[in-house]
């Protein structure tokens, strides 16, 4: 079952294709990451998934219903939520209030405590927007968001600009959607958060995908180095193993071959008669191979 599918999508503004015939699926109850550098039609695609933009041709299905066609777009939006980056809230408005309003447009919303509940806002129930921190903003959001009852949630950076105390909590809330059955599909430019939430990632370029897989098929056939580093045992420059180089007091050798590098680490130390410690190895993270991915053009 797919929450979303796109096939053969194209958008021309009239100066050319922004999406070159594109095709996209979302699995039911999954997190997807959609990832992509500026311009690269990231956006234009996903305004046309949620029905804020029309097509130039290509089919699409959205829990069912066409968002490019007004009848259907009307249902869809009884049936999704879009949270964007930066909202506006009246910040004079009472958290409840806030809440209760929104909660008027769904024929089935959830109890304002209940979703209070869930976003651990109930102790703030009575407090006015404007006395909110960002962290707590940013939950009353996906309150707000989730009052409906969404099967499936747009999510554009979720924690920008956040203290790790409230990234950590709003990733929490993101996973636990999952956990519900709800399909979201985020976009958010840290790859570290993407790397823990999303169970597919999709990366587009140009107008085009380049790159799809699960965060760890995608740091898998990418072509970044896994970095081997232990400390400096104070020899020189020029006798250090093959490779290698000094970053704040550290050598550090990027290999794809981490087992055969410790290996004449260790060898390499028992000639110079030195010692190894601190030694660390650090695999490529999604970041890494998300770079990797625009310098190449996709992956192996």
């Amino acid at each position: 079952m797919y929450a979303i599918q796109a096939t053969d999508i194209t958008k021309d503004y009239g100066k050319g294709e922004v999406l070159h015939g594109v095709s996209y699926q979302v699995p039911t109850g999954q997190i997807a990451a959609l990832l992509g550098p500026n311009g690269a039609g990231k956006t234009t695609l996903i305004e046309i998934l949620e029905g804020h933009r029309g097509r130039t041709s290509g089919r699409l299905s959205v829990l069912g219903l066409d968002p490019g066609s007004r009848r259907d777009f009307a249902r869809l939006r009884r049936r999704m939520s879009v949270v964007l980056q930066q909202t506006m809230l009246e910040p004079g408005l009472s958290v409840r209030d806030i809440l209760r309003r929104h909660a008027s447009y769904y024929p089935d919303p959830l109890d304002t405590d209940e979703v209070l509940d869930q976003v651990d806002l109930v102790e703030k129930r009575s407090a006015l927007v404007k006395s909110l921190s960002d962290g707590m903003r940013r939950r009353l959001d996906l309150a707000l968001a989730l009052t409906g009852r969404p099967e499936l949630l747009f999510l554009d950076e979720p924690t920008t600009g956040l203290d790790p105390v409230s990234r950590r909590r709003i990733r929490g809330l993101v996973s636990g959607l999952r956990d519900s059955g709800t399909t979201v599909v985020l976009t958010s430019h840290d790859l570290t958060e993407v790397q823990e939430l999303a169970d597919r990632v999709d990366v587009i370029r140009d107008g085009e995908f380049i790159a799809s897989g699960s965060p760890d098929d995608l740091v898998r056939g990418s072509s970044a180095f896994t970095v081997v580093e232990f400390a400096d045992p104070g020899v020189a420059a020029e006798r250090l193993p093959e490779g290698a180089a000094l970053v704040n007091g550290r050598v550090r050798i990027r290999t794809d071959d981490q087992d055969t590098v410790v290996r004449e680490v260790q060898e390499w130390a028992t000639r110079e008669e030195t010692e190894i410690s601190g030694l660390t190895i650090v695999p490529p993270s999604l970041d890494d191979a998300y770079i990797a991915m625009l310098e190449t053009g996709r992956t192996e």
